[in-house]
């Protein structure tokens, strides 16, 4: 059996697999866009990996319905292709842990 290599930008082919089914994709899309985030290596920017996913996908959504659940897919990816990455706050301890309350 051949096994073929994940994209490490869907690594576990969970948008590939919505936006084949197009218009009989059932959603909740953000239920998908959250295993999809869940499933990015830890080395993996979500909005790098959107960036470079969204050209494969837009093509296919041309004259949808804007209501089609694999619209609003469409729609979510590509806010996270414009979100700033997250940002760790290590060791400042908000005012409450601060202050030993």
């Amino acid at each position: 059996m051949t096994q073929t290599a994940t994209n490490p930008l869907d690594p576990k082919s969970i948008l590939e697999q919505a936006f084949e089914m197009e218009d009989e994709f059932p959603g909740p899309a953000e239920d998908l866009l959250l295993s999809w985030l869940l499933s990015l290596g830890a080395d993996q920017p979500p909005a790098a990996a959107a960036q470079e996913l969204l050209p494969r996908y837009t093509a296919r959504l041309s004259g949808k319905d804007e209501a089609l659940p694999i619209v609003k897919l469409h729609r979510l990816l590509e806010q996270v292709a414009v979100s700033p990455p997250a940002t760790a706050r290590r060791g400042r301890l908000s005012g409450r842990m601060r202050r030993g309350a």
